[in-house]
């Protein structure tokens, strides 16, 4: 094996193959579910998207990956109400936590209003602000 070299850049199969071959390994040590996707979206009564959660659920847990409502309407409750219905469906689904990431120039104090928690915190990422690592248990 010393003929081994390292290959830079991004390949759309070789990422493919690397994380099958991860998810094969994790398989083997613990039970797996399948990952499933959502989207919890906020329309106008003309279809335009003024605000949305996306997300995914995997291990008993829903990760709120992104969530954005529109300039107009914050202030509105339309974030409590999209992080309700997502938490609602998490409960359907039989999940045990919610997580997420937010930065100190988002929605730190907003998510700990909703009864989430710090679990982790990267000072000076991205340089000025912090990263904030939340969950909240659900049973």
């Amino acid at each position: 094996m010393s003929n081994l070299t390292v290959h830079t850049g991004y390949n759309e199969e070789d990422t493919f193959f690397i994380r099958y071959n991860l998810i094969k390994h994790n398989k083997s040590k613990v039970d797996y579910t399948e990952e499933e996707k959502f989207n919890f979206v906020l329309k106008d009564e003309d279809g335009n998207i003024l605000g949305g959660l996306v997300g995914h659920t995997d291990w008993d847990c829903f990760f709120v990956d992104v969530l954005w409502v529109d300039e107009s309407l914050r202030g509105q409750g339309k974030g409590q109400e999209l992080m309700q219905k997502a938490e609602a469906f998490a409960r359907e689904k039989g999940c045990m936590f919610m997580r997420l990431e937010t930065y100190s120039f988002q929605a730190p104090e907003f998510y700990k209003k909703l009864g989430f928690k710090e679990m982790g915190k990267l000072e000076n990422f991205p340089k000025g602000f912090s990263h904030f690592y939340m969950y909240k248990q659900l049973n």
